[in-house]
């Protein structure tokens, strides 16, 4: 796909929002405000990045997102749209070519196929995809979104609990409408959308509210949901299940399937512990189908990009990042581009400083986000610098939620732990969380 081409196709995927963004979410935030006058109190990382804990026994505080309707009744995730996703992500578009061995491509065993077995690891909200940093705001615009992040478990013929190395991201996009503007750009591109932020004002509040509810004891024991960034208390205590309803309630008063804009997919070839596949896919306007979309941050036409450990080669495509040139929407030819990935460090031998300066740069989202950095890179920069300097204070996330294992790729889900899984969130995901609560805090005035 040419250059051009690709840029119309990744502008439709990921709609951008006017310039009058920021505007409207002061507005918008200003409304959240309580009628009693007095304050809101500022909103911390658990509140707008929510990690389930590993499913255990009955799993009481777990999700099943076939169990999530819409106001009218009708499925958030329906068996046609899921059925889609697993052809997608198993067909040909998936599939890496490695010179030291056959091609390879995602396959999702048997049990996993049936959307029963899919639970919600995580719940995220965001203020503004792709990135709230001036800069990212300036070129991108906002739009508000939900993403709910799940992972197949299913029980084994003794009963136990199997959680697999696979994940899926469902992001619902709060969009009122197309806008009439265009963006500045010599590459033609489509037209922006507008967010509908009074919808997201209500989802938000709502999220506010379980907090406050939470401290006030109404949901069981008081829960202080302040502090470092790690599996949700109000999850993890004796009164889960009362949380999650709350939190079943929320997703089903406010999310719509026909919100669904764009998805992506963690997988596995059959039988085999790697390598992981990561691709992203973008739902069409209008006929609902979904169809896979060329990486940016690769060679221009490649959809699909490899990690593994075994063979020769750890990264396949390599990637050709942007994150070291000024933002834009407009997306350079890859031998143009100046930008660092961890593919460096993962086929070779790297000093420690830089290490710490590449992971550095993939970590912050006001330089690196989804148009200008590869998957690889994402999800590995926490495990690659705890590797190179162990004991090094990520800011901002529990120790107890840090990847320590290279088999644990999961930015915010379970992750592959040594035969075992583990809550797992990464420094990436925590910058990213404190952007959005830095952003909702200034505008709330805190």
């Amino acid at each position: 796909m040419g250059d051009k081409m690709r840029a119309n196709s990744l502008s439709v995927f990921w709609s951008k929002c006017s310039a009058l963004a920021p505007l409207l979410l002061a507005i918008f935030l200003a409304g959240l405000q309580p009628t009693n006058g007095n304050a809101v109190e500022p909103v911390s990382p658990n509140d707008v990045s929510i990690l389930f804990p590993l499913p255990k026994g009955d799993l009481t505080g777990s999700i099943a997102i076939v169990d999530l309707k819409d106001s009218s009744g009708k499925r958030l995730i329906s068996d046609e749209l899921f059925e889609q996703f697993i052809n997608v992500a198993e067909s040909d578009d998936s599939q890496v070519l490695d010179p030291a061995g056959p091609p390879t491509h995602i396959v999702f065993p048997p049990t996993t196929k049936d959307l029963k077995a899919w639970l919600i690891a995580g719940i995220r909200l965001d203020l503004g995809a792709p990135g709230l940093s001036p800069d990212v705001q300036a070129k991108f615009g906002q739009i508000p979104q939900i993403r709910l992040i799940v992972q197949p478990v299913t029980r084994d013929a003794n009963g136990k609990i199997e959680v697999h190395d696979r994940a899926a991201h469902f992001i619902f996009s709060f969009v009122e409408g197309i806008s009439g503007r265009q963006e500045n750009c010599n590459i033609p591109i489509a037209k922006r959308v507008e967010p509908d932020l009074v919808h997201f004002k209500t989802v938000f509040k709502d999220f506010v509210e379980l907090r406050d509810d939470l401290a006030a004891g109404k949901l069981g024991s008081p829960i202080d949901t302040k502090g470092l960034l790690k599996v949700h208390p109000g999850l993890s205590g004796p009164d889960q299940k009362l949380v999650r309803d709350r939190l079943r309630t929320i997703l089903e008063e406010n999310l719509n399937a026909n919100q669904i804009t764009a998805l992506a997919v963690m997988g596995l070839p059959r039988a085999a512990p790697e390598p992981w596949i990561f691709m992203a896919m973008r739902r069409n306007p209008g006929s609902g189908t979904i169809q896979a979309v060329p990486s940016p941050a690769l060679d221009g036409s490649a959809k699909a990009q490899l990690l593994g450990f075994l063979g020769a080669g750890h990264v396949l495509p390599l990637p050709r990042s942007d994150n070291q040139s000024e933002i834009t929407t407009c997306f350079r030819m890859p031998d143009t581009r100046a930008g660092v990935s961890t593919a460096e460090l993962l086929n070779s031998t790297p000093t420690e400083q830089r290490t710490a300066e590449v992971t550095g740069i993939v970590a912050d989202p006001a330089k690196s986000h989804f148009f200008n950095t590869d998957c690889v890179s994402c999800h590995t920069e926490t495990r690659l610098l705890l590797k190179q300097k162990p004991g090094t204070v990520i800011s901002g996330v529990d120790v107890s939620v840090l990847p320590s294992s290279r088999w644990n790729v999961r930015n915010f889900g379970w992750g592959a732990e040594g035969g075992s899984f583990r809550a797992t969130i990464t420094r990436r995901t925590a910058a990213e969380t404190a952007e959005v609560v830095n952003e909702a805090n200034r505008l709330l005035g805190r």
